[in-house]
């Protein structure tokens, strides 16, 4: 039975190899000559019978992106090299294994070379077990990445054309009113949530409702929608000031005419932007709050990199000493306790130099960094290269090696008994040992605690629905609530933003 030598990846000779052959084809790739199950499957298969290889298993992911480790044969395969069933893994093409850098290297540093298992990519003519094979890995690698970062422009400028052309770009939420018909590309009015709409923009302009009263009638009339009931205002402000309900598309901030049809018409849009444009318009009945109430959006999750203090809301006059000078501008910034040195308590190194942040710069970074979750596997995406290991990980592979190594003892022991070279008092003896032994580490694995993140992924997804709406028109509140719902802990360090996201 084939191993590699001392984990160097190293074919060694006249032994049986195991291959694990893996597939993947991503739906659009399953017309590509070459690419197809069945074109991959004959490649392997012919790989393998040219060396006396034993093909083991075939692993295939069907219409599986390879930006995502969240494959099921890809794990199903990993489950399977880690109990020792697998001595090489076989692909036709490096992106079957992966297009993400990170991830192309980690299974094969990691995982593959770690429990000693080369890899095999056919196209590309090389193997780990050379040299020169695992010096073009990281080469390798590159270009696969390069292909996918190729691929989301091309998906991106896509979405832009469709958008132009004044189809619905089909990705993030459907607008309330209107369903998404993939086939023509094309909004289709829902008039059960229409009627809903026509109903907003009349309560709004023509009986002078404010937004929570709108939401507040909704609730008692029962009304709801696809994305759940009415529960923000901060909605009905981003429905009465989106476009698309007079017919129009919208893309990255611009608009273009659109193939759908309206819901309103422009006249009673015009108005309603008109109305809110009002200085006096409120969100509530209630009086307006003074501007000074209002907190910083993501003061409460900036922590300094360089000292570990927090950074907090700040701001300074620039641009003149003079009172009096027309150049002379108020600028709202973050800044990190211990530099500002205005609370004794929150300084942790006062010779703290990390830089200060524009507030406006900062909020819309993290803005983008949260609006950016809603493309599709991108949550998934971050979770499978940001997710920290089961901090009892180390323990529960070494307590899983000892049952492997029990397994075997007791393997061992039925061999000897069908050979009838022990006495059968003295197995049964044996096997009594390791089965209770085995037993013990089952249980202790059993109570190794698992990582629980904070948020789950589904109640991530169910926040960032209502994102878009919440930024554009919501309170400075709902939107403070989202970031810190969204994000464990935002660490500055220079020009160094990392986001701990709570999901992860």
């Amino acid at each position: 039975m084939y191993k590699a030598s001392n984990g160097s990846g190293e074919l060694m000779e006249n032994k049986v190899i195991r291959v694990g052959g893996y597939i993947r084809v991503s739906t659009q790739e399953q017309a590509k000559e070459g690419y197809s199950i069945p074109a991959q499957t004959k490649c392997l298969k012919s790989y393998c019978s040219a060396r006396n290889w034993i093909l083991h298993e075939l692993y295939i992911d069907p219409g599986y992106s390879g930006a995502k480790m969240e494959r099921p044969a890809l794990q199903k395969m990993l489950s399977d090299i880690k109990k020792g069933l697998v001595d090489l893994v076989l692909v036709y093409k490096l992106d079957r294994l992966s297009r993400s850098q990170k991830d192309t290297l980690y299974l094969i540093e990691d995982v593959f070379l770690k429990n000693e298992v080369a890899f095999v990519s056919i196209n590309e003519n090389f193997d780990t077990s050379s040299a020169f094979g695992r010096a073009m890995i990281g080469i390798l690698s590159v270009f696969a990445q390069l292909e996918r970062e190729q691929i989301k422009e091309r998906t991106q400028m896509g979405l832009a054309e469709r958008a132009k052309n004044g189809m619905w770009h089909g990705s993030g939420i459907t607008p309330i009113g209107y369903d998404y018909d993939p086939a023509s590309n094309q909004l289709v009015v829902n008039e059960y949530e229409a009627m809903q709409i026509r109903e907003a923009f009349d309560l709004f302009v023509n009986q002078n409702y404010a937004f929570t009263k709108i939401v507040k009638t909704f609730r008692n009339k029962g009304y709801s929608h696809k994305h759940g009931v009415w529960a923000h205002s901060s909605k009905l402000r981003y429905i009465l000031s989106n476009k698309t309900y007079i017919g129009r598309i919208n893309w990255n901030g611009e608009d273009y005419p659109g193939k759908h049809d309206p819901i309103i018409p422009s006249s009673l849009f015009e108005a309603a932007q008109k109305k809110l444009a009002e200085k006096d318009w409120k969100l509530t009945d209630k009086p307006a709050k003074s501007p000074f109430d209002a907190t910083q959006l993501l003061s409460g999750v900036l922590f300094c990199g360089n000292c570990g203090g927090r950074y907090y809301g700040a701001g300074c006059y620039r641009g003149s000493h003079d009172p009096n000078s027309p150049k002379r501008r108020y600028e709202h910034i973050y800044s990190c306790y211990s530099r500002t040195k205005t609370k004794l308590e929150m300084i942790k190194d006062p010779s703290c130099k990390n830089k200060n942040w524009k507030t406006e710069t900062l909020d819309n970074y993290v803005i983008m960094r949260i609006k950016n979750l809603r493309l599709e596997g991108e949550i998934e995406n971050l979770i499978a290269k940001e997710r920290p290991k089961n901090p009892g990980i180390d323990q529960r592979k070494a307590l899983e090696k000892q049952i492997d190594d029990i397994d075997r003892q007791i393997s061992r022991l039925l061999t000897l008994y069908q050979l009838e070279d022990v006495p059968t008092a003295e197995i049964g003896l044996r096997l009594s040992d390791l089965t209770r032994k085995k037993k013990t580490v089952e249980e202790a694995i059993e109570n190794i605690p698992l990582y629980e993140p904070e948020l789950s992924v589904a109640k991530a997804k169910s926040l960032l629905a209502d994102a878009e709406e919440i930024f554009n028109c919501g309170t400075t509140e709902e939107k403070r609530s989202l970031i810190h719902a969204l994000i464990r802990k935002i660490i500055l360090t220079g020009n160094d933003v990392v986001i701990e996201w709570a999901f992860i």
